[in-house]
Protein backbone atom coordinates (compact mmCIF):
# COMPACT_ATOMS: atom_id res chain seq x y z
CA UNK A 1 0.00 0.00 0.00
CA UNK A 2 1.37 3.63 -0.37
CA UNK A 3 1.77 5.66 2.72
CA UNK A 4 -1.09 7.81 2.19
CA UNK A 5 -3.43 4.60 2.40
CA UNK A 6 -2.82 4.01 5.76
CA UNK A 7 -3.58 6.70 7.26
CA UNK A 8 -0.04 6.51 9.40
CA UNK A 9 1.71 8.98 7.86
CA UNK A 10 2.33 12.74 9.17
CA UNK A 11 1.57 15.53 6.54
CA UNK A 12 5.48 15.87 6.28
CA UNK A 13 6.15 12.60 5.14
CA UNK A 14 3.16 12.00 2.86
CA UNK A 15 4.24 15.23 1.21
CA UNK A 16 7.91 14.20 0.97
CA UNK A 17 7.09 11.37 -0.57
CA UNK A 18 4.81 12.89 -3.55
CA UNK A 19 7.39 15.00 -4.07
CA UNK A 20 4.94 18.74 -2.98
CA UNK A 21 7.06 21.09 -3.97
CA UNK A 22 6.11 23.20 -0.72
CA UNK A 23 9.03 20.87 0.90
CA UNK A 24 11.62 21.92 -2.42
CA UNK A 25 13.80 24.99 0.06
CA UNK A 26 14.18 21.89 3.00
CA UNK A 27 16.16 19.43 1.23
CA UNK A 28 18.73 19.29 -1.38
CA UNK A 29 17.78 16.08 -3.92
CA UNK A 30 14.70 13.82 -3.84
CA UNK A 31 13.97 10.40 -3.04
CA UNK A 32 14.87 9.06 -6.25
CA UNK A 33 17.75 7.17 -8.77
CA UNK A 34 17.78 10.66 -10.80
CA UNK A 35 18.05 12.34 -7.38
CA UNK A 36 21.79 10.29 -6.30
CA UNK A 37 22.80 10.89 -9.31
CA UNK A 38 23.01 14.46 -8.89
CA UNK A 39 24.15 13.94 -5.32
CA UNK A 40 26.90 11.82 -6.76
CA UNK A 41 27.79 15.13 -8.43
CA UNK A 42 27.94 17.34 -5.96
CA UNK A 43 29.90 15.02 -3.02
CA UNK A 44 33.38 16.27 -2.54
CA UNK A 45 35.18 14.07 0.16
CA UNK A 46 38.88 14.40 0.82
CA UNK A 47 41.00 11.22 0.75
CA UNK A 48 42.39 11.89 4.14
CA UNK A 49 39.18 11.75 5.85
CA UNK A 50 39.18 8.45 3.67
CA UNK A 51 42.02 7.15 5.23
CA UNK A 52 41.15 7.86 8.91
CA UNK A 53 37.53 5.90 7.93
CA UNK A 54 39.20 2.90 6.79
CA UNK A 55 41.47 3.00 9.53
CA UNK A 56 39.20 3.44 12.07
CA UNK A 57 36.66 0.85 10.70
CA UNK A 58 39.81 -1.37 10.04
CA UNK A 59 40.83 -1.19 13.79
CA UNK A 60 37.12 -1.65 15.04
CA UNK A 61 36.79 -4.92 13.21
CA UNK A 62 39.99 -6.31 13.91
CA UNK A 63 38.19 -7.27 17.03
CA UNK A 64 35.44 -9.86 15.31
CA UNK A 65 35.58 -11.99 12.38
CA UNK A 66 35.07 -9.93 9.62
CA UNK A 67 33.01 -11.20 6.26
CA UNK A 68 34.86 -10.69 2.80
CA UNK A 69 32.02 -8.76 1.81
CA UNK A 70 32.92 -6.45 4.62
CA UNK A 71 36.17 -6.15 3.96
CA UNK A 72 35.82 -5.55 0.76
CA UNK A 73 33.63 -2.65 1.39
CA UNK A 74 35.83 -1.09 3.60
CA UNK A 75 38.81 -1.22 1.41
CA UNK A 76 36.55 0.30 -1.16
CA UNK A 77 35.71 3.59 0.95
CA UNK A 78 39.61 4.96 0.07
CA UNK A 79 38.58 4.97 -3.55
CA UNK A 80 36.90 8.54 -4.47
CA UNK A 81 34.41 6.79 -6.49
CA UNK A 82 32.95 4.76 -3.63
CA UNK A 83 30.02 6.37 -1.36
CA UNK A 84 28.27 5.16 1.52
CA UNK A 85 24.54 4.81 1.84
CA UNK A 86 23.35 5.14 5.95
CA UNK A 87 21.00 4.67 8.63
CA UNK A 88 21.57 4.89 12.43
CA UNK A 89 20.00 3.37 15.58
CA UNK A 90 21.11 2.93 19.26
CA UNK A 91 22.45 0.36 20.25
CA UNK A 92 19.16 -1.93 21.42
CA UNK A 93 19.99 -4.85 22.90
CA UNK A 94 19.43 -8.04 20.70
CA UNK A 95 18.49 -6.29 18.36
CA UNK A 96 15.48 -4.38 19.50
CA UNK A 97 12.42 -3.78 17.46
CA UNK A 98 11.88 -5.37 14.26
CA UNK A 99 11.94 -2.52 12.27
CA UNK A 100 15.72 -2.17 13.26
CA UNK A 101 15.98 -5.05 11.08
CA UNK A 102 13.98 -3.12 8.46
CA UNK A 103 16.24 -0.32 8.10
CA UNK A 104 19.24 -2.16 7.78
CA UNK A 105 17.95 -4.48 4.93
CA UNK A 106 16.47 -1.47 3.70
CA UNK A 107 20.09 0.51 3.57
CA UNK A 108 21.70 -2.56 2.03
CA UNK A 109 18.85 -3.25 -0.78
CA UNK A 110 19.82 0.94 -1.91
CA UNK A 111 23.39 0.55 -2.03
CA UNK A 112 22.45 -2.91 -4.45
CA UNK A 113 19.82 -0.58 -6.30
CA UNK A 114 22.68 2.37 -6.64
CA UNK A 115 25.46 -0.02 -7.75
CA UNK A 116 22.98 -1.23 -10.54
CA UNK A 117 21.90 2.24 -11.61
CA UNK A 118 25.31 2.98 -11.77
CA UNK A 119 27.76 0.64 -11.75
CA UNK A 120 30.96 2.85 -11.65
CA UNK A 121 30.44 4.05 -8.70
CA UNK A 122 30.37 1.39 -5.32
CA UNK A 123 27.90 1.93 -2.61
CA UNK A 124 28.92 0.33 0.49
CA UNK A 125 26.03 0.58 2.98
CA UNK A 126 26.81 1.98 6.75
CA UNK A 127 24.84 1.15 10.12
CA UNK A 128 25.82 4.37 12.19
CA UNK A 129 25.99 2.50 15.75
CA UNK A 130 24.19 4.79 18.02
CA UNK A 131 27.22 4.19 20.91
CA UNK A 132 27.01 7.85 22.12
CA UNK A 133 23.44 7.49 23.20
CA UNK A 134 22.11 7.92 26.93
CA UNK A 135 19.00 6.62 26.55
CA UNK A 136 19.04 3.40 28.64
CA UNK A 137 15.98 2.78 29.31
CA UNK A 138 15.14 2.96 25.27
CA UNK A 139 17.34 0.31 24.90
CA UNK A 140 17.57 -1.95 27.74
CA UNK A 141 14.54 -4.09 26.79
CA UNK A 142 13.34 -6.51 24.24
CA UNK A 143 9.77 -7.81 23.58
CA UNK A 144 9.39 -11.96 21.95
CA UNK A 145 5.74 -12.55 21.75
CA UNK A 146 4.34 -9.57 24.05
CA UNK A 147 6.96 -11.34 26.58
CA UNK A 148 9.42 -8.37 28.14
CA UNK A 149 12.86 -9.24 28.54
CA UNK A 150 15.08 -6.70 30.61
CA UNK A 151 18.53 -5.56 31.21
CA UNK A 152 18.93 -3.87 34.51
CA UNK A 153 22.50 -2.16 35.06
CA UNK A 154 23.78 0.91 37.11
CA UNK A 155 25.91 1.91 34.21
CA UNK A 156 25.72 5.54 32.94
CA UNK A 157 27.18 7.93 30.29
CA UNK A 158 27.05 6.64 26.60
CA UNK A 159 25.46 2.88 25.87
CA UNK A 160 28.05 1.99 23.40
CA UNK A 161 30.45 1.69 26.54
CA UNK A 162 28.81 -0.37 28.94
CA UNK A 163 30.12 -3.29 29.89
CA UNK A 164 27.65 -6.95 29.25
CA UNK A 165 27.27 -7.80 32.76
CA UNK A 166 23.97 -9.12 33.85
CA UNK A 167 23.21 -8.68 30.05
CA UNK A 168 24.04 -12.41 29.57
CA UNK A 169 21.45 -13.65 32.07
CA UNK A 170 18.86 -11.99 29.98
CA UNK A 171 20.21 -13.64 27.02
CA UNK A 172 19.98 -17.12 28.65
CA UNK A 173 16.12 -16.49 29.18
CA UNK A 174 15.50 -15.91 25.65
CA UNK A 175 13.51 -18.40 23.50
CA UNK A 176 13.91 -18.82 19.67
CA UNK A 177 17.58 -18.76 17.64
CA UNK A 178 20.60 -17.26 20.11
CA UNK A 179 23.23 -18.83 18.53
CA UNK A 180 24.62 -15.25 17.09
CA UNK A 181 23.71 -13.39 20.34
CA UNK A 182 25.71 -15.97 22.68
CA UNK A 183 28.97 -15.91 20.44
CA UNK A 184 29.05 -12.40 20.42
CA UNK A 185 28.42 -12.30 24.38
CA UNK A 186 31.88 -14.98 24.54
CA UNK A 187 34.12 -12.20 22.71
CA UNK A 188 33.57 -9.00 23.94
CA UNK A 189 33.08 -6.90 27.34
CA UNK A 190 31.30 -4.19 26.06
CA UNK A 191 28.23 -3.34 24.44
CA UNK A 192 29.42 -1.61 21.20
CA UNK A 193 31.34 -4.64 20.02
CA UNK A 194 28.64 -6.74 21.41
CA UNK A 195 26.41 -5.50 18.65
CA UNK A 196 28.89 -5.12 16.07
CA UNK A 197 29.43 -8.52 16.24
CA UNK A 198 25.94 -9.71 15.86
CA UNK A 199 25.51 -7.91 12.94
CA UNK A 200 28.27 -9.09 11.36
CA UNK A 201 27.15 -12.33 11.62
CA UNK A 202 23.22 -11.06 10.06
CA UNK A 203 24.28 -9.25 7.70
CA UNK A 204 28.41 -9.58 6.88
CA UNK A 205 27.45 -11.69 3.94
CA UNK A 206 25.58 -8.75 2.22
CA UNK A 207 28.79 -5.91 3.05
CA UNK A 208 26.88 -4.04 5.70
CA UNK A 209 29.43 -1.87 7.51
CA UNK A 210 29.03 -0.45 11.63
CA UNK A 211 30.64 2.52 12.35
CA UNK A 212 31.06 3.36 16.28
CA UNK A 213 32.00 7.40 15.91
CA UNK A 214 32.88 7.16 19.40
CA UNK A 215 36.84 7.66 18.50
CA UNK A 216 38.97 10.72 19.19
CA UNK A 217 40.58 10.63 15.39
CA UNK A 218 36.71 11.39 13.99
CA UNK A 219 36.16 14.00 16.62
CA UNK A 220 39.57 15.68 15.20
CA UNK A 221 37.83 16.04 12.30
CA UNK A 222 34.49 17.12 13.52
CA UNK A 223 36.70 19.72 15.49
CA UNK A 224 35.87 22.84 13.47
CA UNK A 225 32.14 22.24 13.98
CA UNK A 226 32.42 21.77 17.99
CA UNK A 227 34.33 25.24 17.95
CA UNK A 228 31.71 26.78 16.38
CA UNK A 229 29.17 25.58 18.08
CA UNK A 230 30.91 26.10 21.86
CA UNK A 231 31.98 29.74 21.18
CA UNK A 232 29.06 30.83 18.44
CA UNK A 233 26.31 28.57 19.20
CA UNK A 234 25.97 29.08 15.69
CA UNK A 235 23.56 26.10 14.80
CA UNK A 236 20.47 27.26 17.60
CA UNK A 237 19.19 30.32 15.02
CA UNK A 238 20.04 28.29 11.93
CA UNK A 239 17.37 25.56 13.65
CA UNK A 240 14.84 27.91 14.67
CA UNK A 241 14.82 30.01 11.46
CA UNK A 242 14.20 26.43 9.68
CA UNK A 243 11.73 25.71 12.00
CA UNK A 244 9.66 28.68 11.84
CA UNK A 245 9.53 28.36 8.17
CA UNK A 246 8.96 25.12 8.31
CA UNK A 247 5.96 25.78 10.56
CA UNK A 248 4.73 28.78 8.44
CA UNK A 249 4.57 26.18 5.20
CA UNK A 250 1.99 24.00 7.13
CA UNK A 251 4.27 21.02 8.99
CA UNK A 252 4.66 20.50 12.72
CA UNK A 253 8.79 20.60 14.22
CA UNK A 254 9.86 17.77 15.30
CA UNK A 255 12.03 19.06 18.09
CA UNK A 256 13.27 22.47 19.64
CA UNK A 257 17.05 23.02 18.94
CA UNK A 258 19.11 23.99 22.36
CA UNK A 259 21.49 26.83 22.49
CA UNK A 260 24.09 24.78 23.11
CA UNK A 261 24.20 21.54 21.18
CA UNK A 262 26.87 19.44 22.68
CA UNK A 263 27.20 16.80 25.25
CA UNK A 264 30.72 15.85 27.45
CA UNK A 265 31.37 12.69 26.97
CA UNK A 266 33.77 10.77 29.81
CA UNK A 267 32.93 7.20 30.85
CA UNK A 268 29.88 6.84 32.75
CA UNK A 269 29.29 10.14 32.12
CA UNK A 270 27.15 12.35 29.06
CA UNK A 271 26.05 15.46 30.31
CA UNK A 272 25.09 18.80 28.20
CA UNK A 273 27.51 21.49 28.28
CA UNK A 274 26.00 24.82 29.52
CA UNK A 275 27.78 28.07 28.32
CA UNK A 276 27.83 31.15 31.07
CA UNK A 277 29.04 34.94 31.05
CA UNK A 278 32.42 33.87 30.86
CA UNK A 279 32.68 30.19 31.83
CA UNK A 280 30.97 26.25 30.53
CA UNK A 281 29.68 24.37 32.46
CA UNK A 282 28.35 20.27 32.46
CA UNK A 283 24.87 19.67 33.59
CA UNK A 284 24.30 18.05 36.72
CA UNK A 285 27.80 17.59 37.58
CA UNK A 286 30.35 20.29 39.44
CA UNK A 287 32.46 20.59 36.46
CA UNK A 288 33.60 23.66 35.00
CA UNK A 289 35.67 25.49 32.49
CA UNK A 290 36.84 28.56 31.71
CA UNK A 291 36.89 29.81 27.84
CA UNK A 292 40.78 28.80 27.46
CA UNK A 293 40.48 25.74 29.46
CA UNK A 294 37.53 24.53 27.40
CA UNK A 295 40.04 25.17 24.29
CA UNK A 296 42.57 22.96 25.30
CA UNK A 297 40.62 20.38 25.98
CA UNK A 298 39.00 20.57 22.60
CA UNK A 299 42.65 20.29 20.69
CA UNK A 300 44.07 17.81 23.68
CA UNK A 301 40.61 15.43 23.96
CA UNK A 302 38.59 15.93 21.19
CA UNK A 303 36.53 12.47 21.94
CA UNK A 304 35.31 14.31 25.11
CA UNK A 305 32.49 16.33 23.29
CA UNK A 306 29.49 14.36 21.62
CA UNK A 307 26.77 16.00 19.51
CA UNK A 308 23.71 15.60 20.43
CA UNK A 309 20.12 15.56 18.12
CA UNK A 310 20.83 18.62 16.25
CA UNK A 311 24.26 18.15 15.16
CA UNK A 312 24.45 14.32 14.92
CA UNK A 313 23.43 14.45 11.41
CA UNK A 314 26.20 17.05 10.87
CA UNK A 315 28.64 14.97 12.85
CA UNK A 316 27.94 11.86 10.38
CA UNK A 317 28.30 13.69 6.97
CA UNK A 318 31.66 15.23 7.93
CA UNK A 319 33.09 11.65 8.72
CA UNK A 320 31.02 10.03 5.91
CA UNK A 321 31.22 9.83 2.31
CA UNK A 322 27.74 9.90 2.40
CA UNK A 323 24.67 10.23 -0.24
CA UNK A 324 21.58 8.94 1.63
CA UNK A 325 20.20 8.50 4.90
CA UNK A 326 17.64 6.05 6.15
CA UNK A 327 15.34 6.97 8.58
CA UNK A 328 11.88 7.07 10.27
CA UNK A 329 9.07 9.45 9.86
CA UNK A 330 10.10 10.86 13.41
CA UNK A 331 14.20 11.20 12.54
CA UNK A 332 13.23 12.42 9.32
CA UNK A 333 11.13 15.08 10.36
CA UNK A 334 13.68 16.54 12.16
CA UNK A 335 16.15 16.40 9.71
CA UNK A 336 13.86 18.85 7.48
CA UNK A 337 14.82 21.23 10.12
CA UNK A 338 18.15 20.90 9.46
CA UNK A 339 19.19 22.06 6.03
CA UNK A 340 20.34 25.29 6.88
CA UNK A 341 22.69 24.31 9.15
CA UNK A 342 24.56 22.04 6.82
CA UNK A 343 24.24 25.16 4.49
CA UNK A 344 26.58 27.40 6.79
CA UNK A 345 29.02 24.41 7.63
CA UNK A 346 29.13 23.59 3.53
CA UNK A 347 28.02 20.36 3.92
CA UNK A 348 26.16 18.61 0.97
CA UNK A 349 22.52 17.48 2.97
CA UNK A 350 22.12 13.75 2.32
CA UNK A 351 18.82 12.67 0.41
CA UNK A 352 16.11 11.65 2.82
CA UNK A 353 14.87 7.86 2.62
CA UNK A 354 11.88 6.47 4.63
CA UNK A 355 13.12 3.26 6.05
CA UNK A 356 10.76 0.07 4.68
CA UNK A 357 7.60 -0.31 6.85
CA UNK A 358 6.34 -3.95 7.05
CA UNK A 359 3.16 -5.15 8.01
CA UNK A 360 3.77 -8.69 9.80
CA UNK A 361 1.04 -11.79 9.41
CA UNK A 362 2.23 -14.56 10.96
CA UNK A 363 0.55 -18.33 10.01
CA UNK A 364 -1.96 -18.22 12.88
CA UNK A 365 -2.80 -14.96 11.59
CA UNK A 366 -3.17 -15.50 8.14
CA UNK A 367 -5.49 -18.53 8.74
CA UNK A 368 -7.94 -16.31 10.71
CA UNK A 369 -7.67 -13.65 8.37
CA UNK A 370 -8.64 -16.30 5.20
CA UNK A 371 -11.21 -18.11 7.38
CA UNK A 372 -13.71 -14.65 7.58
CA UNK A 373 -12.36 -12.83 4.71
CA UNK A 374 -10.83 -9.56 5.89
CA UNK A 375 -9.59 -7.20 3.61
CA UNK A 376 -6.09 -6.65 4.58
CA UNK A 377 -6.28 -3.06 3.99
CA UNK A 378 -8.51 -2.72 7.01
CA UNK A 379 -5.77 -3.75 9.23
CA UNK A 380 -4.37 -0.03 9.34
CA UNK A 381 -7.66 1.59 10.63
CA UNK A 382 -7.98 1.71 14.45
CA UNK A 383 -9.44 -1.27 16.18
CA UNK A 384 -12.96 -0.37 15.99
CA UNK A 385 -12.94 1.48 12.75
CA UNK A 386 -11.60 -2.27 11.81
CA UNK A 387 -14.37 -4.17 13.62
CA UNK A 388 -16.83 -2.04 11.88
CA UNK A 389 -15.61 -2.13 8.05
CA UNK A 390 -15.84 -5.98 8.61
CA UNK A 391 -19.43 -6.16 10.03
CA UNK A 392 -20.17 -3.52 7.80
CA UNK A 393 -18.77 -5.80 4.45
CA UNK A 394 -20.80 -8.63 5.43
CA UNK A 395 -24.06 -6.91 6.10
CA UNK A 396 -24.70 -6.41 2.14
CA UNK A 397 -25.47 -3.06 2.96
CA UNK A 398 -28.28 -3.39 5.19
CA UNK A 399 -26.60 -1.38 7.85
CA UNK A 400 -26.58 1.54 5.98
CA UNK A 401 -28.90 4.29 6.41
CA UNK A 402 -27.68 6.89 2.92
CA UNK A 403 -30.40 6.23 1.11
CA UNK A 404 -32.77 7.26 3.93
CA UNK A 405 -30.06 10.19 4.42
CA UNK A 406 -30.49 11.46 1.00
CA UNK A 407 -34.15 11.11 0.50
CA UNK A 408 -34.15 12.91 3.77
CA UNK A 409 -32.16 16.05 2.26
CA UNK A 410 -34.46 15.96 -0.35
CA UNK A 411 -37.37 16.43 2.16
CA UNK A 412 -36.01 19.18 4.09
CA UNK A 413 -35.03 20.95 0.82
CA UNK A 414 -38.23 21.46 -0.52
CA UNK A 415 -39.77 22.21 3.21
CA UNK A 416 -36.71 25.13 3.71
CA UNK A 417 -38.32 26.08 0.05
CA UNK A 418 -41.71 26.55 1.11
CA UNK A 419 -41.22 28.25 4.39
CA UNK A 420 -38.54 30.49 3.60
CA UNK A 421 -41.60 31.79 1.20
CA UNK A 422 -44.05 32.04 3.70
CA UNK A 423 -41.34 33.68 6.39
CA UNK A 424 -37.45 34.06 5.82
CA UNK A 425 -36.93 33.40 9.88
CA UNK A 426 -38.70 29.94 9.71
CA UNK A 427 -35.71 28.51 7.32
CA UNK A 428 -32.94 28.35 10.82
CA UNK A 429 -36.17 26.10 12.17
CA UNK A 430 -36.43 23.78 9.38
CA UNK A 431 -32.41 23.71 9.52
CA UNK A 432 -32.48 22.74 13.27
CA UNK A 433 -35.18 20.15 12.73
CA UNK A 434 -32.66 18.61 9.55
CA UNK A 435 -29.67 18.38 12.13
CA UNK A 436 -32.09 16.47 14.74
CA UNK A 437 -33.64 14.16 12.29
CA UNK A 438 -30.11 13.34 10.84
CA UNK A 439 -28.92 12.70 14.39
CA UNK A 440 -31.84 10.30 14.94
CA UNK A 441 -31.26 8.09 11.92
CA UNK A 442 -27.47 7.89 12.92
CA UNK A 443 -28.85 6.68 16.52
CA UNK A 444 -30.88 4.25 14.46
CA UNK A 445 -27.92 2.72 12.49
CA UNK A 446 -25.82 2.68 15.21
CA UNK A 447 -28.21 0.71 16.95
CA UNK A 448 -28.53 -1.67 14.19
CA UNK A 449 -24.80 -2.31 13.95
CA UNK A 450 -24.96 -2.85 17.78
CA UNK A 451 -27.43 -5.83 16.80
CA UNK A 452 -25.74 -7.10 13.97
CA UNK A 453 -22.22 -6.99 16.48
CA UNK A 454 -24.14 -9.32 18.96
CA UNK A 455 -24.92 -12.02 16.24
CA UNK A 456 -21.41 -11.97 15.62
CA UNK A 457 -20.13 -12.78 18.53
CA UNK A 458 -17.35 -14.86 17.59
CA UNK A 459 -16.56 -13.43 14.52
CA UNK A 460 -15.57 -10.08 16.65
CA UNK A 461 -13.61 -12.45 18.93
CA UNK A 462 -11.38 -12.80 16.01
CA UNK A 463 -10.94 -9.72 14.76
CA UNK A 464 -9.83 -8.75 17.77
CA UNK A 465 -7.09 -11.85 18.09
CA UNK A 466 -6.31 -10.53 14.46
CA UNK A 467 -5.69 -7.09 15.25
CA UNK A 468 -3.92 -7.55 18.96
CA UNK A 469 -1.21 -9.75 16.60
CA UNK A 470 -0.97 -7.00 14.30
CA UNK A 471 -0.68 -4.08 17.07
CA UNK A 472 0.56 -6.07 20.59
CA UNK A 473 -0.35 -4.32 23.23
CA UNK A 474 -1.82 -1.58 20.88
CA UNK A 475 1.99 -0.85 19.19
CA UNK A 476 2.37 -1.94 15.43
CA UNK A 477 4.23 -5.55 15.31
CA UNK A 478 6.94 -3.95 13.87
CA UNK A 479 7.81 -1.45 16.69
CA UNK A 480 7.30 -3.63 19.49
CA UNK A 481 8.43 -7.65 18.72
CA UNK A 482 11.68 -8.93 18.22
CA UNK A 483 12.90 -10.28 15.46
CA UNK A 484 13.40 -13.91 17.56
CA UNK A 485 9.54 -13.63 17.65
CA UNK A 486 9.85 -14.54 13.87
CA UNK A 487 10.00 -18.45 13.96
CA UNK A 488 11.04 -18.26 9.98
CA UNK A 489 15.28 -19.39 9.83
CA UNK A 490 14.68 -17.48 6.19
CA UNK A 491 12.71 -14.35 7.46
CA UNK A 492 15.85 -12.00 6.42
CA UNK A 493 16.31 -13.33 3.27
CA UNK A 494 12.53 -13.05 2.53
CA UNK A 495 13.33 -9.08 3.27
CA UNK A 496 16.22 -8.87 1.08
CA UNK A 497 13.97 -10.18 -1.85
CA UNK A 498 10.76 -7.48 -0.70
CA UNK A 499 11.85 -4.66 0.68
CA UNK A 500 13.29 -1.54 -1.33
CA UNK A 501 13.42 2.31 -0.55
CA UNK A 502 13.45 3.50 -3.95
CA UNK A 503 9.33 1.89 -4.05
CA UNK A 504 7.37 4.24 -1.04
CA UNK A 505 5.32 1.36 -0.14
CA UNK A 506 4.10 0.15 3.06
CA UNK A 507 5.05 -3.99 2.27
CA UNK A 508 2.93 -6.49 3.96
CA UNK A 509 4.35 -10.25 4.77
CA UNK A 510 2.73 -13.46 5.47
CA UNK A 511 3.82 -16.19 6.75
CA UNK A 512 2.33 -18.80 5.12
CA UNK A 513 2.66 -17.01 1.44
Amino acid sequence: MNFRETGLFSKLIIDYVEGNSDLDSFYAQPPTLDGYKKALLAKDFSAEYRNTLVEVLNEQYSRIETSEAVANNIAALSDKKTFTVTTGHQLNIFTGPLFYIYKLVATITLAKKLSEAYPQYKFVPVYWMGSEDHDYEEINHLYIDNQKYEWETNQGGATGRFYVEGLEEVLNQLPGRTEIFKQAFKKHANLSDVVRDYVNALFGNEGLVCLDADDARFKKEFLHVIKEELFEEVSHPLVETQSNALEKAGYKQQLEPRELNLFYLVDGLRARIVKEADSFSVVDTDLKFSVQEMEELLESNPERFSPNVILRPVYQEVILPNLGYIGGPSELAYWFQLKSVFDHFKLAFPILMPRSFVLYLNQATGRKIDKLGVAVKDLFLREDLFVNAYVKSKSNGQLSLAEAKVEMATLFANIKEKAANIDVTLVDLVESEQLNSIKSINRVEHKMLKAEKRQRTDELRILHEIYASVYPAGIPHERRENILSIDDPNFIDQLLGLLNPLDLKYVIIRADK
